[in-house]
Parts: C-alpha cells; sequence; structure tokens
C-alpha cells in the first residue's frame, strides 16, 4: 500500500498496484485503535455526563465530561467509518469480492452474534436493576429481555442496537461492507474512475475539500425528520457516507493533499461549529437539544448544517494529525491491531458492571469515575489476554486472526 504524499495535479487513478505495495499506511492502524479507546473513554465516562442518559448513572454528573462528550459526539464515530472505507480500498486490491466478503463475515458479523448473544443479556440485566424496572433473578429476566427485542419495528438500524448494544457499530459495519461494495466495483470502472477524477479536480482548488459537507448535510435533511433516532435510519445513513468518503479520499491522491494543504481551514471550520454553537446553547439552552432531535425551521436546518461541518472538519484535522505524527510502526500498534477488536466487544458490559457497583459508592464523582475508569480498563485487558488472546478458537468468535509467528503477524495488513 502506498504512502501518501504531494503529488501533481492530474493524479486520478485506482490501481491493483498502488493497494499491493508493501510500504503501509500505519497512521490508520493507530487511528483505528486510538478510535476504539476513544469509544472506550466515551462509555466509561457515560455514567458521569449531564443531561444525555445512559445505561447506568450517577446521581453526581459533571458539566465538563459533558461538554467533551458533545465536542466529540458528531466526528469520532464518522472518522472510525472514514478510516474503514480508507482500509476497504486497500483490501478489495488484494482480494477478491468473495474473499473479501467472507473476511467481513469472520471479523465483524460472527463478533456481532456471538457478543450479541454472550454480551448483551448482562448487560440489560444489570440496566434493568439499576433503573428499577426489574427486580429478580438473572436466569427469570432473559425471557422478559427476549420479548422485548423481538417486538415492535424490527426493520430498522436501531434493532441492532436493541439485539447488540453497543455492537450495533459492527453490525452497520458489515452492511456497509456489502452495501457499498457494487459502488466500490464501480469506481475501478471507466465512469466511476471518471466520477473520481471529476472529485478530484474539485478539490484542487484552496476549500474545495468542504464542498463534501454538502452531500453529508443534505443526507441528514432528509433523514432526520423522519427518522432522528440515535443509532437509526439517520446515522446509518451519515455513517455510510463516511464510509465511501473514506475510499474515495485515497482512491486519488489529490484529495489527501487537499487535506494537508487545507488544514488550518478545516481546524478553522470545526473552530466555527464549536463558538456558533456555544452561543446558541448559551442563547436558547435545552431548546437546542430539542432541535436536533426533532425537525423545526430554520434551526433544525442550521443545526444539521452545523453538524455536518463540524463531524468533516474535525474529523479530516484527526486525520492530518495522524498522517503527520504517527506513520510508524511500534510493538504497541501491533498488540493493539490483535486485541483491538475483543477489548471492543468486551468493554461495556465490564463498565456497565463495574459502574453499577461504583454508582452506588458514597464517594465523590471524581473518585468514582476514575475507579469506573481504571477498573474497567484492566478488567477488560485482563479477560482479553486470559480467556481470548491465548485460545485459538475463542480468538475466532471474538473477530481476530489466528494465532501465528511474530514475524507473520508483523506483516499483517490493514483490515
Amino acid at each position: 500500500m502506498t504512502k501518501s504524499t504531494t503529488v501533481p495535479a492530474n493524479s486520478t487513478s485506482i490501481t491493483k498496484s498502488s493497494a499491493k505495495k508493501s510500504e503501509r499506511l500505519y497512521y490508520l492502524d493507530w487511528l483505528r485503535n486510538i478510535l476504539i479507546f476513544g469509544v472506550f473513554i466515551y462509555h466509561a465516562l457515560s455514567p458521569f455526563r449531564a443531561g444525555l442518559g445512559y445505561h447506568i448513572s450517577n446521581a453526581d454528573q459533571s458539566v465538563a465530561v459533558t461538554v467533551i462528550m458533545v465536542w466529540m459526539w458528531p466526528w469520532a464515530l464518522p472518522l472510525f467509518f472514514l478510516v474503514a472505507g480508507a482500509a476497504t480500498l486497500f483490501a478489495l486490491g488484494r482480494r477478491s469480492n468473495n474473499q473479501y466478503i467472507r473476511e467481513r463475515v469472520n471479523r465483524l458479523l460472527i463478533p456481532y452474534i456471538v457478543g450479541s448473544i454472550l454480551l448483551t443479556p448482562l448487560q440489560a440485566y444489570f440496566e434493568a436493576l439499576h433503573k428499577g424496572s426489574y427486580q429478580g433473578s438473572f436466569l427469570s429476566f432473559i425471557p422478559e429481555m427476549l420479548a422485548g427485542m423481538t417486538s415492535g419495528n424490527l426493520f430498522s438500524p436501531l434493532t441492532f442496537g436493541r439485539w447488540g448494544y453497543h455492537l450495533w457499530f459492527l453490525a452497520f459495519l458489515f452492511l456497509y461492507s456489502l452495501l457499498a461494495l457494487p459502488i466500490f466495483n464501480w469506481f475501478k470502472r471507466d465512469a466511476g474512475r471518471a466520477f473520481i477524477a471529476w472529485l478530484g479536480r474539485m478539490v484542487e482548488m484552496r476549500g474545495g475539500i468542504l464542498l463534501f459537507v454538502i452531500p453529508l448535510a443534505l443526507a441528514r435533511l432528509l433523514v432526520q425528520p423522519f427518522f432522528p433516532e440515535d443509532h437509526g435510519w439517520l446515522d446509518f445513513v451519515f455513517s455510510f457516507l463516511f464510509f465511501v468518503l473514506g475510499y474515495i479520499i485515497y482512491a486519488d491522491s489529490r484529495f489527501v493533499y487537499a487535506i494537508r494543504r487545507d488544514r488550518w481551514l478545516l481546524l478553522g471550520g470545526g473552530v466555527l461549529t464549536l463558538v456558533i454553537y456555544g452561543g446558541l446553547q448559551a442563547a436558547f439552552g435545552d431548546q437546542v437539544f430539542e432541535w436536533t432531535v426533532s425537525f423545526v425551521v430554520p434551526w433544525s436546518i442550521i443545526l444539521i448544517f452545523l453538524f455536518a461541518l463540524s463531524a468533516w472538519c474535525w474529523a479530516l484535522c484527526v486525520l492530518y494529525l495522524a498522517m503527520t505524527h504517527l506513520n510508524f510502526s511500534s510493538k504497541w500498534l501491533l498488540y493493539g491491531n490483535d486485541t483491538i477488536m475483543p477489548f471492543y466487544l468486551l468493554h461495556q458490559p465490564v463498565i456497565i458492571v463495574i459502574a453499577y457497583f461504583v454508582v452506588q459508592w458514597d464517594a465523590g464523582l471524581w473518585v468514582k469515575l476514575l475507579a469506573v475508569l481504571l477498573g474497567s480498563f484492566f478488567v477488560t485487558l485482563g479477560l482479553v489476554e486470559l480467556l481470548v488472546r491465548p485460545f485459538n478458537p475463542v480468538r475466532r468468535l471474538f473477530g481476530m486472526k489466528p494465532r501465528r509467528g511474530k514475524e507473520e503477524e508483523a506483516r499483517t495488513a490493514l483490515t
């Protein structure tokens, strides 16, 4: 895989050779690992966020924690899907479509199913105990949980979160891999290459990279009035666009060059969204939240554009920082690549169980927060090391590749 560098403006190709070269974009690996760790931090802080709700909530909550999480909300997961789309470009350069689909089944679908069966009941049980909606044994809770999971409208992305809790992300990513495959195949044909080249010419002008905010905002504008729920159709469509855009960005070197060139413009756009949103929050208070989950003209339209602009600008700013400072390998990167999937699967059940007990302590907010954060991290890592990582059958169930020699692990390609 080729390292992205400044190139002539007429460079426009998607080539198999570029995907097969040995030089690797380590910063995409780093980003993937850092973002998963960021998801862990996000969930570990969630019991202490004000006004947003979580499976387990502490009586005392922190405005500072909430501000950090509100800033991360628009761009962190979209950036992950963007990185996944970029990885797909390189993966399809080395695999046939059938090989790619089989790998996505093993790495995404099977862990989702296994996690939903093994981990969801525990999370649902402790959440029900905490919220007082159930009192009784774990085994007697299962039929009630299953009745709730199979009721209502199942033809919705919300179903993935209902069945898998935090594992909705894996279901989204698996479906994106299938839905986008015809699009990515088209990109390799003459018409698709011409389309990529046309987009490449658009970003040659300064600030052209910001034009991608238009389809992102338009998608939210069309979907939000009808499906405003988190992790529903709104997030499904929005994140799918980031997945496709991740592929496009690495299909033509002019996009990466534009990100480097316009980094300060992107940062300015991201900061501007924070300033405007903060001003609206100061002026209108809780109404701002209502406008984000409903559709009120013109305020919802303004917030939709701000959300899309924030997501795109901050995601590309972080991508720029990664490509500038993180394009190297290390033993920590190799370890993260190996353990990232089971860590993701296990982290939230651990957080929910630990937080269930910690929020009941007679202690200060920050003591509880540190207890949940540190306790969840070490318990999750311990479970990965003791129960998952050493055993190939368990590794397969949790989306890991079989154990191999160190030299072969070091050559593992970005997927």
